[in-house]
Order: C-alpha cells, then structure tokens, then sequence
C-alpha cells in the first residue's frame, strides 16, 4: 500500500526507519496517540504557562521530524525559540493555526491508518 499523507514527507519518514514500513507505521501510530495531548497543553499559554509550553511545542518538534512532518516542525522550531525567549506575544499570534494545522496533520494520518489497518 503507498503511503500518501498531506503534510508528511513520507520518503523522509521512511528513511529514518530504515525504510521498515511496519517501523514507520508504529511511529505514525504514536505520533496520533500522542499529539493531541500535547496540543491540548499548548491551548491556553500564559506567561504562567509559558515553560510548560515550550516543553510541550519541543515535544511536538521532535516527534515531527520523526514522521517526515517538516513543516509543522519547523514552525513547532519556532514557536520553541519564542517560548525559550519569553516571546508570548509571538507565540500567542501563530499558536492557535498552528495547533489547527497540526490537528489537522493527525486526522490525515489517523484517515491513513484507518485504510491501512482496513487493508491488513
């Protein structure tokens, strides 16, 4: 089955599973498990907030690179830059199309799963 995900660089993805479909497919299961929690913490960032944030977009970061989701990592790269530089009012003006765009990642994902495990 091709794998075909907007917003994923599969290719880039694949590689860094060394190609293993099944490796890539259970990294792309965490990655679904896990996000959405971390977008949740990411909601309502405060100065309060504000550190908790920046572990939470980092976390997001990192497991992006891991899929292929170079977009949404490099915008989680930036939004983690503002955060470690107390920039609220920056984070503040791109963190909710990003926390869209990033959800929306996922349901795409999760679609491609669903066709997938229907095709097991």
């Amino acid at each position: 089955m091709t794998i075909e995900i907007p917003g994923v660089d599969v290719k880039a993805g694949l590689d860094l599973c060394d190609d293993d479909i099944k490796i890539y497919v259970r990294v792309l299961r965490v990655y679904v498990s896990a996000i959405p929690a971390a977008l949740e913490k990411m909601r309502n960032v405060s100065a309060e907030t504000l550190s908790n944030y920046t572990v939470s977009v980092h976390g997001v970061k990192s497991t992006s690179a891991s899929i292929g989701a170079e977009e949404t990592r490099k915008t989680a790269m930036q939004l983690e830059a503002m955060g470690k530089a107390g920039d609220l009012s920056g984070i503040l003006a791109q963190n909710e199309a990003f926390i869209k765009q990033t959800a929306a990642l996922v349901d795409n994902i999760r679609s491609w799963l669903e066709k997938y495990d229907a095709e097991a």
